[in-house]
């Protein structure tokens, strides 16, 4: 068994497999932090083949580093070991889309919004970089356990030759969710990573694929390419975007920019520090403008209505938040303290902290330990707190530290009062 990549990656765990390859868990001893790495599958039985795809996958993961984006897990690095490429990429601990919807079902409209818009504004910006990536599909949607949703896998079905076989040559991309022309031999581009997004969210809604239940690859490559798609059935105030991401005419869809405006219902604009709120600016706002400039870029995207995320990662969700209302500011303040405590207690008295969040959005409480467990410290600075027409949503920045490194995130908490008491309902990376 290989224990480095490179002479640099260590490898800790294994942590996924798929017909693109392996993931490891590693740790790059250069840097000091934690990567994932994918050893990449080659044709096993035409060396000739085998070296094409060798070449490809040197050639698109180059392409993939030049994409930097908050929703997309960057490739840092790529080495070939053993005849073998390997992929060094940014580590997100996280679930698949796939997962979360296997086990889990459909998802309601508004957090299917929320998701789509991520994974529409990472397409945006690779769309704009010249990336086009072939196999957007929930397999390749990574769900953080702190809300965060990244895309993977940019161009890597291409390198390495997955997809559905047919004695034409290859079609690049999984045919429950390729677009119509390419299933006809177009060169898939941007407009169809578009359709393969609606087939994304349609798989979301209504559960598998826009193309019908079946396991028939040459079936559902035939209905791709006559076109013949359902409609979205439970995707309510989604349906209309849907029906244009799905559309049979590349033409007549939204560019990927433009379907995260529609998802989310607001561009997807990166702001260079955290807006203040008229409501109640914590006193950590120069602090966190100044972190800001340093660490890169905040993305603000509207939350959506379901209440599915706590302080400890979970697997989805936003703050819900129904617009302004007033509040008196000491109000505000209570708020603000009863959050600032929760995370000071978090490392110290995880089950007290534990106890904060609203049951429904609960982990076990070994899970969320083993979380906390890792830090030895937490520093809660409010940035600002806002009233809700269903509670309150809090903006803060955590500084999370772990002997003598200390990392710094910043979250949006949604607090609710519920049987009296103050609960946390939801968190999501800002």
């Amino acid at each position: 068994m290989v224990n480095a990549v490179g002479e640099r990656y260590s490898l800790l765990e294994r942590i996924g497999a798929g017909a693109m390859g392996v993931v490891w868990r590693a740790h790059d001893d250069l840097l000091h932090r934690e990567v994932a790495v994918k050893q990449l599958k080659l044709p096993d039985s035409d060396p000739a083949a085998a070296e094409m795809a060798r070449t490809r996958a040197m050639r698109e993961a180059r392409i993939a580093a030049r994409l930097q984006h908050p929703n997309a897990i960057g490739v840092f690095d790529v080495v070939v070991q053993n005849g073998l490429p390997w992929l060094v990429m940014e580590y997100l601990p996280s679930r698949s889309l796939a997962a979360l919807l296997d086990e889990h079902g459909p998802l309601p409209p508004a957090e299917v919004g929320r998701i789509g818009g991520r994974i529409a504004a990472a397409l945006a910006a690779a769309h704009a970089a010249g990336i086009v990536h072939r196999d957007v599909k929930p397999a390749n949607v990574l769900i953080g356990h702190d809300g965060t949703v990244k895309l993977t896998d940019f161009g890597i079905s291409r390198a390495v030759g997955d997809g559905t076989l047919t004695e034409a040559g290859m079609i690049s991309g999984t045919p429950a969710y390729l677009a119509p022309e390419v299933a006809r031999g177009d060169a898939p581009d941007a407009r169809s990573d578009v359709f393969s997004l609606g087939a994304t969210l349609y798989a979301m809604t209504d559960g598998g694929s826009p193309y019908g239940p079946t396991d028939n690859n040459l079936g559902v490559i035939y209905r791709a390419a006559t076109g013949k798609i359902d409609l979205p059935k439970r995707a309510g105030p989604l349906t209309g975007v849907m029906k244009r991401l799905l559309s049979n005419e590349p033409a007549k869809r939204p560019t990927a920019a433009d379907a995260a405006v529609l998802l989310t219902g607001a561009p997807p604009v990166a702001l260079d520090a955290p807006r203040p709120s008229r409501k109640w600016v914590g006193p950590a706002v120069a602090a966190a403008v100044l972190v800001a400039g340093i660490v890169g870029v905040l993305v603000f995207l509207p939350p959506s209505q379901d209440n599915r995320q706590n302080s400890f990662p979970d697997e989805y969700g936003v703050p819900t938040t129904t617009g302004e209302t007033s509040a008196p500011a000491g109000e505000l303040d209570e708020v603000a303290g009863f959050v600032r405590l929760h995370y000071g207690t978090a490392v110290k008295d995880p089950r007290t902290a534990w106890e904060n969040l609203e049951p429904s959005y609960r982990p076990t409480i070994e899970e969320y330990e083993s979380f906390w467990k890792k830090y030895d410290r937490v520093k809660a600075d409010i940035l600002n707190v806002e009233a809700t027409g269903t509670g309150y949503t809090v903006d803060v920045q955590l500084t999370l530290t772990t002997g003598s490194e200390s990392t710094i995130e910043a979250y949006r908490v949604g607090v609710q009062t519920i049987a009296g008491a103050k609960k946390i309902v939801s968190s999501a990376k800002i």
